[in-house]
């Protein structure tokens, strides 16, 4: 690295990858077998994925780095889908982001978008859907 500090590396990392049409997405989601599909399924679409198993592993990666796009699992242990957003509206975020959940109903899907979601995904997650859904939260059309 050549003596330059880690965040302007990553900064020139994340504007390398945004020039090449790449998106930079964190995924968090504390069932493993579904965070690994997720990553996988980005990662053959040509994106960038890094995955955590909770909302503080999430927090943490936000702040050493900038993504652009967030995958989030509603109900996790400890903090929530809802706690991501809501903590991301304290910092003024603009990340977009998407829930996904096995157990949301209307008023969750209600509770989501009214506190920033710009989607929520039903579990089990199909293939398709997780990539229409991606294409459209970060505006890449290829």
């Amino acid at each position: 690295m050549s003596g330059m500090p880690v965040s302007m590396y990553s900064r020139s990392i994340y504007e390398s990858l945004r020039a090449l049409g790449v998106a930079t997405i964190l995924v968090s989601d504390d069932e493993e077998t579904c965070r690994h599909s997720v990553q996988k399924v980005l990662e053959r679409e040509g994106h960038h994925v890094e995955a955590v198993e909770s909302v503080d592993g999430a927090l943490e990666r936000l702040s050493a780095r900038k993504f652009d796009l967030i995958v989030c699992d509603y109900r996790m242990p400890g903090k929530t889908g809802i706690d991501l957003l809501a903590e991301l509206g304290r910092l003024h975020s603009v990340v977009p982001v998407i829930l996904i959940s096995a157990y949301a109903d209307h008023s969750t899907e209600v509770t989501a978008r009214a506190m920033g979601a710009v989607d929520l995904l039903h579990k089990p997650l199909r293939r398709k859907e997780l990539i229409d859904c991606v294409k459209r939260a970060i505006g890449f059309q290829r």
